[in-house]
C-alpha cells in the first residue's frame, strides 16, 4: 500500500501477490452473467453488465476499489462523488473487514451488495448495514454448530485462536457466549497478527504445546494460516485435534500430503456445497491470447507457471512459451469438483437477476413504492432495486435462496472431515449436516462412524482439564481456575456417590452405612436381645403371662352373657340392644349429644362408618341430622342373591361341620329354636325345638335384605378377583410365563406369591358395571355413593343416592353430585355456608392472621397506586407508571396530566397579561410613531426607543411559550425567546444609558470628541453585538443539551407533571447571568447620572426601571427553584410580565403622559428648561 500523507498524489495501487481462488470466483460471476443474459426466461430482452475491481482482499484497498466503482478507476484525475452513479447492485467482499468498509461507502447511495464470503454476525445489524445481504450463513449459526459440535463430543477443555479482524473478533464473541452456561471452558485464547510475526506465532504455538487442551478452535482466514500452519509444521507439534471455521475449512491449499500428519482429522463447517455445471469448462476458455490487455489473466498465468506470458507483464519472470495449457493440479484455479465459494458467488448474482425480474414484472398502479408506483426499467434506482432483493425467491439446484430482515440467507454447513486420500493427500470429507432451519438441538446430524480424528484415531479424542472423578468420590473445584478444572476428593465417611462427576456426597439413610469405596450404602450391622440366657428368662415370663391370659379369656368366654358395664365407650350404634343385647355403660351416648343437648344448625358430613347406620335414622334424630351428606361403600346388585340365600339349610352343609355350626347359630338366632339336644332346661321354660323346615321367606330377618349390597357386593368382587387371576394364571403359555427361565405355575403346585402376580394384573368388569383391578398399593379403584339423609313430608326418612364419587386411571378422582336431589335441613332450601373469613372483594387483598389457619384471614385495602381486580387475591397489583388506582382500587386509571394549560383560569390570566403587555406596547409604539417629529421622541434616539418598545412587546409574547402543552419545539423556543428578548430590551437600555452620560459629558468644555462614539451606527452595533452574545449562548445551549419534554412523576404519585426539562443547569444560569450582567450595569451607569439637571431625567426614569427589574428577577430565583410542577412556569411567566411591565410603565410612562394629556410640555425649549419660568 502506497504512503497516504497528503503530501503528494498517492500513487496507483497494487496487491501483492495473486490468489488463483479469488480469480475463479471472478469467473464464476462472468459465467452466471452470461448465462443469464443468454437465458429466454430470466430478463429477457435485457443484457447485465458488470465491472470487476480488485481490492487485494484488504480493507483499505477495498475502499479505493468502492470509491473507483463510484467514480471511476483513475484515481488521480477523477473528480470525487460527482454526478449519478449507474451502478445498480455490488456483488462482494470476500472478507467481512472489507466488507464492513465497501458497505459503508456504498450506504449513503443506498447500493445494496450482497457477499459470497463475509459471515462476520456483526453485518446483520440493519441500523449500520441497511443495504448489505450475503448468500453465507451468519457467524452466529456457525458458533452454534461448533458450540454444539464440542458439547456432542464432551470436549470441555478446548483452546481458542483467532485472526486478528473483526471476523474473528466477532465469532469468538458469539462462542463465549454461547457456552456460557455450559461445561465447556475455554483454556486459552491467542491472536494471529494480521501482519504476520513468526515469534509472535511461536509464542502462541508454545501455548497450545502446554497446554492440556487437545482441541482448538481456529476463527481465522486461509491467508493468515498458510505462515502460521507451515511454522507449526516446522515446529513438530501433533496430537492437536483442530476445528476449523468455514473460512479455512475447504481451502485447497492445505491438502498437501505433507500437512497431513499435523492437520489429518480436523473437522469444521465448510459453505453448503453447490453444483454448477458449465464451470469447469468456462474456466479452461480463460488463455492470455485470448485476454492480452487482461491484467488479472496475466498475472493468473504467472502465479500458476512462473513464466511472463507478455514481455510489458513482468521483467523478472522467464518468458511463457505459449504452449501451456490449464491441468487438474492448477488446483487452486482449477478445482471444481465441490463448488462452495464459487456457488455463493453464482447464488449472489442471479439473486440479483431474479430481483431485477420481478421489479421489470411489476404493474403499474400495485406497485411497492408511492402511491403504489413502480420503477422505470430505464431508470432504476438501487434503493428500488433493494426493495426486490429483501422480498427474492427462487430455487438453484433444488435449494431454495432467500433473505431475512437482517439480509441473511438460510443457514447450512456442510461438516467437513480432513481425511488421507489417493496419493497421501488430503480430502474433504463430508460427515454430517448443520440445518439451522431446524429446532433447537436437533439442527446437528453427524455420522461418527465416518469420521477420522487427530493422528489417523478412530477414537474420539480426549480434551479435559481434569479427568471424570468417579463414584466414591466428589468434585472440588479448583479456586481461581475454571470449572473444568478440578480435584476428585473422596467421600466422607456414612456418605456416598454413586455417579460420575458428583457435585456432592449423599449421605446414607439412618439405618446405613457407606461402604468401604463409598459408592454404597449397606446396612448397619445389627444388634438385638437375643434368646441368651437374659432373653431365654424374659420369654419364660411371657409365655407364663400369655398362659394366665387366655384362661382369663376362657372364663370370660363362658360367661359371655356376663354384662357388661363401659365407662368411656359413646357410640350411639352401641344403644342396639338387638346386637349387643348384655351392653350397658355409664357415659352418656352420642346420640344424646346431639337430642339432649338441642344441637341444631349443623351440617353433618358423615364418613362410611355411618352413613347408612339404620338405627340413627329415627324421626326423633332427623331435626339434628337431617340433611347430612356422608359417603358410603359402592352398593351393587348380585344377581341370584335371594335366590341362593332361601336355599339356606341346617342340612345342606354336611362336609364342613363348622360351616354346618354357623348356619344352626344363624337359623336358632333367626327362628328363636334350639336343634336337638336342646340345652338344659329350654324345653321347660317353654322353648321350641328347631326342626330345620321353617320358612326361612316369612321370617324377619336383614339375611334377605338385598336391597342394600355393600360390604356383600365388595366379598362378591373380591371372589371374582381371585377366579380372574386363576383364570389368567391357567391361560399362561409354557415359554412365555412370567417367572423364571419364561415358565408358568402349576395348579397343583400353585405358590401364593405366583397367584399374587397375577392378582396384581386383574382387570374385569362386573355385571353391575363397575371395573375392579388393583394398583401398587393392592387398593382397588377407589369408588364410593354419596348418601344425602332425606324427611321426607309424610316424617319417613329415606337415605338416597345424590352422587357417586370414583376414580379412574384416565381421568383420576372426579366427583358427580345431583345438587337438584340433595336435601338440606335449612331455610331456604340451599347449602349453608361454612367460611372463616368471607372473601376479600376486588380492591383488597389477603392477609393471613398469625398463628391461624389459611382459611382465617383480613382484607386488607390496597395502597395507593395498587389494585387488585379479582375476588380473594394475594397481591394488590402496581399500576404502571402513567396509571394510579381507581379510588376503589379495583383498577387503574390514567394519572391526572397537570401543565399550565389555557384553559385553568391560572392560564387564563397570564394569557390576558401576556396579550394586554402587547397590546399596550403595541398603542405605546403607535403613539410614538404618530409622534415621531416632536421633541418628547426625539430627545434620546427615537431608533432605539422603537426598538425598546419592540423588544418588550416580544417579552411579553414569549411568555406564551410557557403556557400550554409543553413540546419540544416550545421547549426549545421558550428559554431562547425570553433569554433573546430580553438581552435585546436591556441592551437598549444601557445604550440609552450610555448615550445619557455621553451627551452630559460632551456639554462641558472639551467633552465633544466623546460624541463621536455614540453616533446612531455605534448604538445599532453596541445593541447588536450585545444581543448576538446571548444568540451564541442559546444556540450552544439547544445543540449541546437542549431541552426537552419531560413527564414528572415525582412531584404527586397520583399526576403526571408534564415540564420542560431544562437539559443544562449550566446554560440557563449563564443565559440568565448574562442577563443579570447587562441589567446591573446598566442600573449602575443610570446611578452615575442621576445627579444630572433635570433637562436630563431619563437616567432617573432608567435607574428606577432597572430598580424594579433586578428587584423582580433576584425573588424569582428562590421562588423558581422551590415552585413544583407548572408553578415553576408560572413563576417564571410572572417574573417575565411583571418586568416586562415595570420597564414599560417606567420608561415610557411618563413620556406617554406628557405627549397625550400635556403636549405643551413637548416643545424643545420645556425639554431644554428654557419655558415659562417659575412664578
Amino acid at each position: 500500500m502506497p504512503d497516504l500523507n497528503c503530501t503528494y498524489r498517492p500513487s496507483a495501487v497494487k496487491c501483492n501477490g495473486f490468489d488463483p481462488r479469488a480469480f475463479r470466483w471472478a469467473q464464476t460471476m462472468r459465467l452466471a452473467v452470461e448465462e443469464i443474459n443468454q437465458s429466454k426466461e430470466l430478463l429477457p430482452n435485457h443484457t447485465l453488465g458488470y465491472k470487476i475491481f480488485d481490492s487485494c482482499a484488504y480493507p483499505l484497498t477495498g475502499q479505493r476499489a468502492a470509491l473507483a466503482v463510484l467514480n471511476g478507476p483513475n484515481e488521480a484525475h477523477s473528480p470525487t462523488c460527482t454526478g449519478a452513479s449507474p451502478l445498480l447492485a455490488v456483488v462482494g467482499e470476500s472478507g467481512s473487514a472489507q466488507s464492513i468498509v465497501v458497505s459503508r461507502i456504498l450506504q449513503p447511495f443506498r447500493i445494496p451488495m450482497i457477499s459470497y464470503f463475509s459471515s462476520c454476525a456483526c453485518l446483520s445489524d440493519r441500523r449500520k448495514y441497511p443495504t448489505f445481504f450475503r448468500v453465507i450463513p451468519n457467524d452466529d449459526y456457525q458458533v452454534k454448530a461448533i458450540a454444539q459440535l464440542l458439547l456432542r463430543f464432551n470436549w470441555t477443555w478446548v483452546g481458542l485462536v483467532r485472526g486478528d479482524h473483526e471476523y474473528g473478533r466477532f465469532a469468538v464473541q458469539g462462542l463465549l457466549k454461547e457456552l456460557q452456561g455450559s461445561k465447556v471452558c475455554i483454556a486459552y485464547q491467542e491472536m494471529i497478527p494480521l501482519l504476520y510475526n513468526r515469534q509472535r506465532a511461536l509464542e502462541i504455538m508454545q501455548v497450545m504445546r502446554s497446554s492440556q487442551a487437545k482441541v482448538v478452535v481456529v476463527f481465522s482466514a486461509e491467508g493468515e494460516m498458510t505462515p502460521f500452519l507451515r511454522d507449526y509444521m516446522k515446529e513438530n507439534i501433533t496430537g492437536i485435534q483442530w476445528v476449523a471455521s468455514e473460512a479455512w475449512v475447504t481451502a485447497s491449499v492445505f491438502t498437501g500430503s505433507e500437512y497431513y500428519p499435523y492437520l489429518g482429522g480436523t473437522i469444521g463447517f465448510g459453505i453448503r456445497q453447490g453444483h454448477i455445471p458449465k464451470l469447469s469448462d468456462y474456466l479452461q476458455t480463460v488463455e492470455p491470447h485470448r485476454y492480452p490487455s487482461n491484467t488479472l489473466v496475466l498475472e493468473l498465468w504467472g502465479a500458476l507457471y512462473g513464466c511472463s506470458p507478455s514481455p510489458s507483464f513482468s521483467s523478472l519472470l522467464p518468458p511463457c512459451s505459449g504452449q501451456e495449457t490449464l491441468l487438474e493440479q492448477h488446483s487452486a484455479y482449477m478445482n471444481t469438483s465441490s463448488p462452495r465459494v464459487s456457488y455463493n458467488v453464482y447464488k449472489a448474482v442471479y439473486a440479483i437477476a431474479h430481483a431485477l425480474q420481478n421489479l421489470l414484472l411489476c404493474k403499474p398502479g400495485s406497485g411497492p413504492f408511492r402511491n403504489n408506483s413502480c420503477a422505470q426499467s430505464n431508470n432504476i434506482h438501487p434503493w428500488q432495486l433493494q426493495h426486490y432483493l429483501q422480498e427474492v425467491a427462487f430455487s438453484i439446484d433444488g435449494e431454495e435462496v432467500n433473505f431475512d430482515l437482517k439480509g441473511d440467507s438460510i443457514p447450512y454447513y456442510d461438516i467437513i472431515n480432513w481425511q488421507r486420500g489417493s496419493g497421501g493427500k488430503i480430502e474433504f470429507v463430508n460427515v454430517g449436516l448443520f440445518d439451522g432451519t431446524k429446532t433447537a438441538g436437533k439442527e446437528l446430524v453427524i455420522q461418527e462412524e465416518k469420521i477420522m480424528w487427530a493422528g489417523h484415531q478412530s477414537e474420539v479424542l480426549v480434551s479435559v482439564c481434569s479427568a471424570s472423578c468417579l463414584p466414591g468420590s466428589r468434585k472440588a473445584v479448583r479456586r481461581g481456575e475454571p470449572v473444568c478444572c478440578f480435584d476428585c476428593v473422596p467421600c466422607d465417611s456414612g456418605k456416598i456417590s454413586n455417579q460420575t462427576d458428583s457435585v456432592d456426597c449423599t449421605l446414607c439413610p439412618q439405618d446405613f452405612w457407606s461402604n468401604t469405596e463409598r459408592t454404597a450404602c449397606i446396612p448397619k450391622k445389627v444388634e438385638f436381645l437375643t434368646y441368651d440366657s437374659l432373653g431365654i428368662a424374659l420369654t419364660a415370663i411371657a409365655v407364663v403371662g400369655a398362659c394366665l391370659t387366655i384362661a382369663v379369656l376362657a372364663i370370660f368366654f363362658y360367661h359371655k352373657n356376663t354384662a357388661i358395664v363401659s365407662y368411656f365407650a359413646t357410640c350411639a350404634c352401641l344403644s342396639d340392644q338387638q346386637q349387643f343385647p348384655s351392653f350397658f355403660r355409664t357415659i352418656p351416648s352420642d346420640a344424646f349429644q346431639v337430642v339432649k343437648q338441642n344441637v341444631t344448625g349443623l351440617q353433618w358430613m358423615a364418613s362410611e362408618a355411618w352413613t347408612a347406620a339404620t338405627l340413627l335414622q329415627t324421626p326423633h334424630l332427623m331435626p339434628y341430622l337431617g340433611g347430612t351428606l356422608g359417603i358410603a361403600i359402592r352398593r351393587g346388585e348380585i344377581p341370584g342373591l335371594r335366590d341362593f340365600l332361601l336355599g339356606t339349610r341346617p342340612g345342606k352343609v354336611t362336609k364342613n361341620n363348622y360351616g354346618n355350626s354357623i348356619v344352626r347359630q344363624f337359623w336358632e338366632y333367626t327362628f328363636q329354636c334350639r336343634f336337638s339336644p336342646p340345652p338344659a332346661g329350654w324345653l321347660d321354660t317353654g322353648g321350641a325345638l328347631c326342626t330345620g323346615q321353617e320358612d326361612l321367606e316369612s321370617a324377619v330377618t336383614e339375611f334377605l335384605d338385598v336391597s342394600d349390597l355393600r360390604a356383600q357386593y365388595n366379598v362378591y368382587k373380591a371372589v371374582y378377583a381371585l377366579a380372574y387371576a386363576l383364570d389368567d394364571m391357567l391361560q399362561c403359555v409354557p415359554g412365555r410365563g412370567p417367572f423364571s427361565g419364561h415358565s408358568c405355575a402349576s395348579l397343583q403346585k400353585l405358590q401364593p406369591w405366583q397367584l399374587v402376580h397375577y392378582l396384581d394384573r386383574v382387570n374385569f368388569t362386573t355385571a353391575f358395571g363397575d371395573q375392579v383391578s388393583f394398583d401398587e398399593n393392592g387398593d382397588a379403584l377407589p369408588i364410593y355413593d354419596v348418601m344425602n339423609w332425606c324427611w321426607l313430608p309424610d316424617g319417613s326418612i329415606t337415605v338416597h343416592n345424590v352422587g357417586v364419587v370414583k376414580k379412574s386411571a384416565s381421568t383420576g378422582e372426579e366427583l358427580t353430585l345431583d345438587e337438584d336431589r340433595i336435601f338440606w335441613n335449612f331455610e331456604p332450601q340451599k347449602p349453608p355456608r361454612s367460611v372463616c373469613s368471607e372473601s376479600c372483594p376486588p380492591g383488597t387483598r389477603i392477609a393471613r392472621r398469625k398463628g391461624e389457619p389459611v382459611c382465617c384471614f383480613d382484607c386488607i385495602p390496597c395502597s395507593n397506586g395498587k389494585f387488585s381486580n379479582e375476588t380473594d387475591s394475594i397481591d394488590c397489583i402496581s399500576c404502571p407508571e402513567d396509571f394510579w388506582s381507581s379510588p376503589q382500587r379495583d383498577h387503574c386509571i390514567p394519572k391526572t396530566i397537570e401543565f399550565l394549560s389555557y384553559h385553568e383560569p391560572l392560564g387564563i390570566c397570564l394569557t390576558t397579561a401576556s396579550l394586554l403587555g402587547t397590546l399596550i406596547c403595541t398603542i405605546v409604539l403607535g403613539v410614538f410613531i404618530y409622534h415621531r417629529s416632536t421633541p418628547m421622541v426625539r430627545a434620546n434616539n427615537s431608533e432605539l426607543s422603537f426598538l425598546l418598545l419592540l423588544s418588550l412587546k416580544l417579552c411579553f409574547l414569549c411568555s406564551l411559550l410557557f403556557i400550554g402543552r409543553p413540546r419540544l419545539w416550545t421547549c426549545q423556543l421558550r428559554h431562547a425567546a425570553f433569554g433573546i428578548s430580553f438581552v435585546l430590551c436591556v441592551s437598549c437600555i444601557l445604550v440609552k444609558t450610555m448615550v445619557v452620560l455621553a451627551v452630559f459629558k460632551a456639554s462641558k468644555p472639551g467633552g465633544g470628541a466623546s460624541l463621536k462614539w455614540f453616533g446612531a451606527v455605534q448604538q445599532r452595533g453596541t445593541v447588536l453585538v450585545l444581543t448576538s452574545i446571548q444568540a451564541a449562548i442559546c444556540t450552544a445551549w439547544l445543540v449541546s443539551s437542549t431541552p426537552t419534554p419531560h413527564k414528572n412523576t415525582q412531584y404527586h404519585s397520583d399526576k403526571i407533571v408534564y415540564e420542560c426539562v431544562i437539559g443544562s443547569t449550566v446554560g440557563f444560569a449563564v443565559l440568565l447571568g448574562y442577563i443579570g450582567f447587562l441589567a446591573i450595569l446598566s442600573l449602575l451607569l443610570a446611578f452615575l447620572a442621576r445627579n444630572l439637571p433635570d433637562n436630563f431625567n431619563e437616567a432617573k426614569l432608567i435607574t428606577f426601571s432597572m430598580l424594579i427589574f433586578c428587584a423582580v428577577w433576584v425573588a424569582f430565583i428562590p421562588a423558581y427553584i422551590n415552585s413544583p410542577g407548572k408553578y415553576a412556569d408560572a413563576v417564571e411567566v410572572f417574573a417575565i410580565m411583571a418586568s416586562s411591565f415595570g420597564l414599560l410603565m417606567a420608561l415610557f410612562g411618563p413620556k406617554c403622559f406628557i405627549i397625550l394629556l400635556r403636549p405643551e410640555r413637548n416643545t424643545k425649549k420645556a425639554i431644554m428648561g428654557r419655558g415659562t419660568s417659575k412664578k
